[in-house]
């Protein structure tokens, strides 16, 4: 289900995708209604693909279910619905939220006047990179918890 262009949409309704995504949160259409202030009926009409929703009316309700709606909104945008359920359960979707939000403000101050020079076929192997280094913080981060895990202090408290 992946992409061949950065640019491609999904071809998946997102009435579908947001129902999809609501029904694994456990939240009943009931709840959800109250949540984002609309009637149990527009809500039923909305998940069908009845009733218009917007992008702004689907992050409500993604919110109100709990879930990292830009995160999971923009991997379902990019056709890859598998991760957006996936990773709305994991908080990878929640990781990707905050990412895209602060990445425009990283690439004005690094790039500043040079982001015209910047090349779209770059976008791969920068994002293998952040991967790989998001990877070997983790296996640190692990290390050190497993060396602490082991640590005995020679010294005790006196009681």
């Amino acid at each position: 289900m992946t992409t061949s262009s950065p640019a491609a949409l999904s071809s998946i309704p997102l009435h579908i995708i947001i129902g999809d995504l609501v029904d694994q949160s456990g939240l009943s259409q009931r709840d959800l209604a109250a949540k984002v202030g609309l009637s149990k009926d527009q809500i039923c009409r909305t998940l069908k693909g009845t009733r218009h929703l917007s992008l702004e009316e689907a992050g409500s309700m993604l919110s109100a279910a709990g879930l990292p709606a830009r995160g999971a909104l923009t991997l379902a945008l990019f056709d890859r619905r598998d991760l957006a359920s996936e990773w709305s359960r994991s908080g990878m979707a929640a990781f990707l939220e905050t990412l895209v939000a602060a990445l425009p403000d990283a690439l004005a101050a690094e790039l500043a006047e040079s982001s015209d020079r910047v090349d779209p076929r770059w976008g791969p192997a920068v994002a293998k990179f952040v991967a790989q280094r998001i990877a070997s913080h983790i296996d640190e981060l692990i290390e050190r918890e497993e060396k602490l895990g082991e640590f005995r202090p020679t010294g005790g408290l006196r009681t």
